[in-house]
């Protein structure tokens, strides 16, 4: 099925900053789904590697959606020398232009001819990383119904300060199409969140059915989780021989609530966790309203990484379902200081 952007390509402007066009917009839907509660607003970051998306909740919670470039069917993006207000450089010596953006509102106009598309549609049925999570990533309301063979195209188009974000979407060629014209803010600072992978103690790989099961369970009266993780103990042997390393060590997550506890135990185990690394044994507490917000990203991801340093950061990486390329376009980030007093 021809997209929208082919339809509208012989038009490009040489002055537009972004023009960009995908054949379905589910994926990128569904990131921004998973962004929703957290802020009204969201910047918008583009570079010539590809789109973030970032909100930030309570100067505590920051979360980010990355869309590679390669997800597109076309990416170009042209930055203008002239806005000066909306550019900064970064790292690698790239531009980027960010722009505000009301989330509710494009998440709307993205979603308007429905958001299912054909997105889960092109999985490998033979992944088994996939596969184990597909009726979780669907929901119980796409297993009921069936799939929707139907996609939503996108082009996309931005030309830069003043101007709005300007998207054209339709669901069949020779369709109707729909054209939205979103208004755009300058962007305020954000509280920005570093994390050095470098200085890490742990680091854990599981799949994001379990984290976001257990969770759900912890009554909603709750006011902070902590989190233990203990690394393998060294055991002495009699004699010559090499000390070894107990298999004691675990991932722990205990809450608190009007109603009773919940301590939920996850051993080092490949079954359990595909990877556990923890330099030393840890205790810290989070914000139940922090820690609760990252559902809808497990929700939608097939495993997820968590990494915690030495001040208690945490750094919660999605990853998401692939297509039959087997190359990541998406994934998403959620960052999250721990509570500062003691309790």
């Amino acid at each position: 099925m021809p997209s929208v952007a082919a339809n509208e390509s012989r038009n490009d402007d040489p002055e537009l900053i972004l023009l960009a066009s995908l054949l379905d917009v589910a994926p990128f839907v569904a990131l921004l789904k998973a962004l929703n509660g957290l802020s009204d607003t969201a910047s918008i970051i583009i570079t010539k590697a590809g789109i973030r998306v970032e909100v930030e909740y309570k100067r505590a919670l920051q979360a980010t959606a990355y869309l590679a470039n390669s997800l597109f069917e076309s990416f170009v993006y042209n930055p203008s020398s002239e806005n000066n207000d909306t550019e900064e450089e970064i790292d690698e010596g790239d531009t980027s232009t960010e722009i505000e953006i009301n989330l509710s509102i494009l998440n709307e106009a993205l979603s308007i001819y429905g958001s299912g598309g054909g997105f889960w549609k092109r999985k490998e049925r033979n992944d088994p990383d996939q596969q184990e999570d597909e009726d979780e990533v669907r929901g119980p309301l796409d297993r009921f119904f069936g799939r929707k063979t139907a996609v939503t195209s996108l082009r996309m188009s931005y030309i830069g300060d003043g101007h709005p974000l300007r998207l054209i979407l339709a669901e069949r060629a020779e369709g109707p199409t729909t054209v939205c014209q979103i208004h755009t803010l300058v962007p305020e600072r954000r509280m920005g969140l570093p994390f050095d992978d470098e200085e890490k103690i742990v680091k854990i790989i599981m799949r994001s059915s379990w984290l976001r099961d257990t969770l759900a369970e912890i009554d909603t009266s709750c006011d902070y989780v902590t989190i233990i993780c203990n690394p393998p103990q060294k055991v002495a042997r009699h004699g010559k021989g090499p000390s070894s390393r107990a298999n004691d060590s675990f991932f722990r997550i205990d809450a608190k609530t009007s109603k009773g506890g919940v301590e939920i135990d996850f051993p080092n185990d490949r079954e359990v966790l595909e990877h556990f690394e923890c330099g030393q044994s840890l205790k810290f507490h989070y914000s139940f309203d922090f820690v609760h917000k990252m559902i809808r990203a497990l929700a939608v991801s097939v495993k997820v990484s968590i990494r915690i340093d030495s001040e208690g950061t945490m750094s919660l990486q999605f990853l998401m379902p692939s297509g039959t390329s087997k190359e990541r376009t998406t994934w998403m980030e959620y960052r999250c200081l721990p509570r500062e007093e003691n309790v």
